[in-house]
């Protein structure tokens, strides 16, 4: 049972953005952005914007293309995998860095909350 404080932090922890669920990608908007990105060039989020894409729909889309599209922190935007070069793939060795990150981040919360339970 949850009850006083323990109850308002479990009740604002699952209205965060975190947690709410969102809209996934159509196969429709994957195709698009494929069908751009068939020119084998880089392209930003701001070019990408022109044709409709948010910030959150590409990176939801890149999620979701099962590896078609290459992205990661520090790279020039988005390209299609298909016409990477071997120097580009092993740029994107930082989502290894940023991955090992992030769970390092989530395990120093895991402690602290589980104090408050």
């Amino acid at each position: 049972m949850i009850t006083g404080a323990h109850h308002h932090v479990a009740s604002t922890t699952f209205d965060l953005p975190l947690f709410r669920e969102r809209n996934r990608p159509t196969d429709r908007q994957l195709e698009y952005l494929l069908s751009i990105l068939r020119d084998g060039r880089w392209h930003t989020a701001k070019e990408l914007k022109v044709y409709g894409f948010s910030d959150r729909e590409l990176r939801d889309l890149v999620e979701n293309s099962d590896g078609q599209i290459l992205s990661f922190p520090g790279s020039p935007g988005y390209k299609l995998f298909d016409h990477v070069t071997i120097d580009e793939i092993e740029q994107a060795k930082a989502l290894l860095n940023q991955g090992r990150a992030m769970i390092r981040r989530f395990l120093r919360y895991r402690k602290p909350y589980h104090r408050r339970t």
